[in-house]
Parts: C-alpha cells; sequence; structure tokens
C-alpha cells in the first residue's frame, strides 16, 4: 500500500475540553499558589507530614493509566468511529527524590493509536479501488528525566500535601502494528489486450470482451523506532505519608518520524504513587522516644553535675582544713626561730674564708691577689687555716691535679711568708678537678678559718 501524508493534521479529539482541562489545571495551581501560607512558628513541633521530611533522599514507584492521542499521523481517518479518537495507556515507573523540589525517576509506558478509512462510495478512477482500510499501532516508550516541583517556591506553606511537578528528560519508543485492508479490480481484456476498467473506459464494436472482477485483502506490517521529548505536569495530593494519587499531562515529541511515526504523543492518565517512607506513626515514635532520651540524658548530666559538686565541696573542705593545720605548723615553726634566733646568731658564726684566683692553666697569681693575701693573713694572724686548692674541668685529670698542687705550694708559701707556721696550716688539701667547676671557680684556692 501506497503511503501518504494526511491532508489535515490529526488533531486530537475534542480539543475545546482539552483547553477547559488546561486552563482549570493552571487554574488550580494559581488558587493553591494563592492559599499557600508561610508557617512562622519557630517552636520544636511534633514531626508533621512536610516535603523536607517525606521528599529528601527518598524512593516512590508508582502506576499510572488513561487516555492518549497521536497527532499527525499519516493514515487518514475517514468515516471513523468515534471512539479510535483516542486509546488507552498504562504504565509505572521510580523516581528518586533528592530535595523537596527535584526528583529524577524512569519510566515506561504502553499504549496504541488506530485509524480507520470506511469510504461511504468508493473512487474506481484507478484499480485496484479501496473500500475498506483499518490501522492499528501499538508503542512502548520508555524514558528518563527529571521533575521539579513548583510548589517549592514556598517551602513554608501550610500546604505540604499537594505538589505540581514540570518535568521533561529524554525517551525512545518502540512500535509496531498492522494495515489491514479490502481493495476491488475489475480489468477487462478486449483483442487480447487487459486493462483495468475504470471510468471512461471504452468498448469496441465487433470485440469479444471479458470482465474480471476480485475483491483482495492485505495485512501489511508496520513499524518504528524513534527518540522523544517528554514535558509534562503533574498534579500530585498526598492522602498521608506514603500514598500519593496525582493527576498527569503530558507530550512526547517524535524525531525521525520517517512518515510513518505520528509527530506527538498526548496523554492524561491518573497516577498512584507509594512512597517509601516511614509511617507518621513510626516517625511520632521516634520522636517522642528521642525526646524521652532527652530528657533521661539530661537528668543523668544534672546527677553527674550534682555528685561533681558534691565531690568539690569535700575536697575544698578536706583542702580548708589540711591549710589550717598547716597554718597552725608554720605559727609554731615561726616561734620557735624567734626564740632560737638569738642564740643562733651567738652560737654559729659563718667561717671567714679568703679566695685566691689563679687564671686558666696557670699556678702563679697576680700582684693584686698577693696585696689581698697580704692583707687577710694579717686580719687573721693566730689563727688556724684550712686549705683546699683547686683546678677547673678543661684539661686531662692528672693535669689538673698536678696544677692544684702547685698552685696549693704558691699559697701556702705565701702565707709562711707572712708568718704562719706549717701546723697553722692544717689541712692542705689539692684536689684537681674533683669539684667538675669548668669556669673561674674552679680556678682558685680556698683559704677557710677554722
Amino acid at each position: 500500500m501506497k503511503k501518504r501524508q494526511a491532508k489535515l493534521p490529526i488533531l486530537p479529539p475534542g480539543g475545546k475540553w482539552i483547553v477547559v482541562c488546561l486552563m482549570l489545571l493552571f487554574g488550580s495551581v494559581t488558587a493553591t499558589s494563592l492559599r499557600a501560607q508561610t508557617d512562622d512558628s519557630s517552636v520544636i513541633q511534633e514531626p508533621r507530614d512536610l516535603n523536607s521530611e517525606l521528599r529528601t533522599g527518598t524512593w516512590s514507584i508508582y502506576i499510572q493509566g488513561g487516555l492518549s492521542w497521536a497527532t499527525d499521523v499519516w493514515y487518514e481517518n475517514i468515516n471513523a468511529k468515534a471512539s479510535y479518537k483516542q486509546s488507552p495507556a498504562l504504565g509505572g515507573g521510580v523516581d528518586y527524590t533528592i530535595r523537596p523540589w527535584v526528583r529524577v525517576g524512569a519510566e515506561y509506558l504502553w499504549s496504541s493509536y488506530r485509524r480507520e478509512q470506511n469510504f461511504a462510495s468508493i473512487d474506481v478512477s484507478s484499480m485496484p479501488a479501496k473500500a475498506y482500510g483499518n490501522y492499528l499501532m501499538n508503542y512502548h516508550n520508555a524514558k528518563i528525566g527529571a521533575q521539579f516541583n513548583f510548589m517549592e517556591f514556598w517551602p513554608e506553606r501550610e500546604a505540604q500535601w499537594l505538589n505540581i511537578w514540570a518535568g521533561t528528560g529524554f525517551g525512545y519508543s518502540f512500535a509496531s502494528g498492522n494495515e489491514y485492508g479490502i481493495f476491488f479490480n475489475n480489468t477487462q481484456t478486449q483483442n487480447g489486450v487487459t486493462t483495468p476498467l475504470t471510468n471512461g473506459a471504452t468498448v469496441l464494436n465487433g470485440s469479444q470482451i471479458t470482465i474480471t472482477g476480485n475483491v483482495r485483502t492485505t495485512n501489511r506490517h508496520e513499524g518504528f523506532n524513534a527518540p522523544f521529548i517528554p514535558a509534562s505536569l503533574h498534579l500530585e495530593a498526598d492522602l498521608n505519608r506514603r500514598l500519593t494519587v496525582g493527576l498527569k499531562g503530558e507530550v512526547d515529541c517524535l524525531f525521525n518520524r520517517q512518515n510513518i511515526a505520528p509527530q506527538c504523543l498526548i496523554l492524561a492518565m491518573a497516577t498512584v504513587r507509594y512512597n517509601f517512607v516511614p509511617s507518621r506513626a513510626r516517625v511520632q515514635r521516634a520522636y517522642y522516644k528521642s525526646i524521652v532520651d532527652d530528657l533521661n540524658n539530661q537528668q543523668k548530666l544534672l546527677q553527674d553535675e550534682l555528685e561533681a559538686a558534691k565531690a568539690k565541696a569535700e575536697r575544698e573542705e578536706r583542702s580548708r582544713q589540711q591549710a589550717e593545720e598547716r597554718n597552725d605548723i608554720l605559727l609554731q615553726q615561726l616561734a620557735d626561730c624567734e626564740s632560737s634566733k638569738a642564740m643562733i646568731e651567738d652560737q654559729e658564726q659563718e667561717p671567714q674564708t679568703h679566695f685566691v684566683q689563679f687564671d686558666h692553666n696557670c699556678f702563679e697569681f697576680s700582684s693584686s691577689e698577693v696585696e689581698r693575701l697580704k692583707e687577710f693573713a694579717r686580719s687573721v694572724m693566730g689563727k688556724r687555716l684550712s686549705i683546699l686548692a683547686e683546678a677547673s674541668t678543661p684539661g686531662t685529670e692528672e693535669y689538673n691535679q698536678k696544677l692544684s698542687e702547685r698552685r696549693l705550694e704558691k699559697v701556702v708559701k705565701a702565707l709562711i711568708d707572712e708568718g704562719f707556721t706549717d701546723e697553722d696550716l692544717q689541712p692542705q688539701i689539692a684536689i684537681g678537678e674533683q669539684n667538675g667547676k669548668p669556669s673561674a671557680e674552679g680556678r682558685r684556692v680556698t683559704i677557710t678559718v677554722e
């Protein structure tokens, strides 16, 4: 059968009432927007059915059913039944709601469209002449897409149960069907030549004419696969936290039509959606359990603070008692010190000491040190002296020992020269670097009055 484009685009049936439905749909959007109110309450409340609870990181599945229309189909309707103007549509899908204002998902839809050519009169201007035709196409649409919630322009509204989603995406349509037709074909054979018997056929006098008529039926398969871009508007109302019903309008614009696929598929369907969210009773149990847990935690914290305060008070009391005891002891010690101060001053006098300083690695002392030593010797003449000679740590132990002995000899000789006897200068000790003094403190001889 020859394919041909319909003379006039095949419009969806009932165009006027479709416009009315769209007006009602957008009117409901406007009305809902006007009644959406902001909840200014900042008081913590028990869980409510808010989009922030139900539509954040949640899954849902849905089924849908309704009617579909195909526009601009190449097969023209002629005296078709009114029921051929629309077809049933069924499907379902799964969505993942990322945030209350956006969700993504995948969907499958089955539908069909039908055309009929039921001629009131047969055109016999050409043969074969078509008497009847019926065209049926089933299609399967698969798509992925994203939808956006208009109502989330008012996220704090009271009408959380009502949401309006607009969506788009990408889909692919797989369609197959057939065209059934009935054709009449009349021919005449004259002078051995067979020609179609149409209007204006001539019959020659004296010729033998044979007229042949037949009826032929055909059943030709059709099919196409075409991508499409969907545009949908979905009005949804929550019956409860898990169950949602809605009305959906969608237009699928097909590409790569190849004069077979329709231009658009228009869908009007009802949907029933199941949301995988906790039930309200479960959420309330969790909410009140969390409140009880918080109260229990606060009580435990208060008890812990009370115990800590008691322990701190006991520690402070013990510290106060210990401080008082120490104060009494210190007062007694102070009294003892004051009473024995005079005795200590009389009985204990610090021994008089004189140092003879030497330069590094030297056993000779300077003239100034000689004068100081003589002055000291005259002030302690007649008393017994002890002498200790040292060396600083740099150098070997043996060398430092000998260095301290030479320093001792020099000092003893100088004292003897001033009038002291060897018996007055006892003990005489040279210890080298035994005291481990690396600086000038180790390079001297210490004279102590006994």
